[in-house]
């Protein structure tokens, strides 16, 4: 009777042991996707179309919809609007913004961005970040919330 008391402990250590493991793995990589990831965004469409209406434009119009959310372990809630950043010389032109987002652990209200470009291969080097960043109603105008179209390409849908 001592013994099964025994064998049940070290079965229920043993795999308290290799819960913690897997656990420790999870967060690992979830850290680090975040040090380069401050929110997690989810890109559903880029919706590309031939400019037709401006002959000076550039030659398409890129519509990218989508929402963000913070990382299971962040509790805290992100204010702020998408606006455009320079990755190198890629700078998409006429650039629109999105509306305030509101992230959490449970997903965004959402957003819209549009911009023109010249080449469907810039796509991918465009990055839009944050801007009047608030967290958990404080402004954190430091904190580096950045969206990497190359990660999403493969939401890019030619209309």
């Amino acid at each position: 009777m001592d013994r099964k008391y025994k064998v049940a402990a070290v079965g229920v250590f043993y795999a308290l042991t290799v819960a913690v493991l897997i656990a420790m793995i999870i967060l690992g990589f979830n850290l680090l996707k975040n040090r380069w990831h401050k929110l997690d965004f989810t890109v559903d469409r880029i919706s590309v179309t031939e400019n037709t209406e401006y002959a000076d434009s550039a030659k398409y119009h890129v519509v990218v919809t989508g929402s963000a959310k913070t990382w299971f372990y962040d509790f805290n809630e992100y204010q702020f609007v998408l606006v455009d950043g320079s990755s190198g010389v890629y700078i998409p032109k006429n650039f629109n913004g999105s509306e305030k987002i509101t992230a959490d652990r449970h997903g965004s209200n959402g957003f819209t961005v549009s911009f023109d470009t010249d080449n469907l291969d810039d796509i991918k080097n465009y990055t839009f970040k944050g801007s009047r960043i608030y967290i958990s109603g404080s402004s954190k105008e430091g904190t580096d919330i950045r969206l990497f179209m190359s990660e999403h390409l493969d939401s890019l849908v030619m209309e």
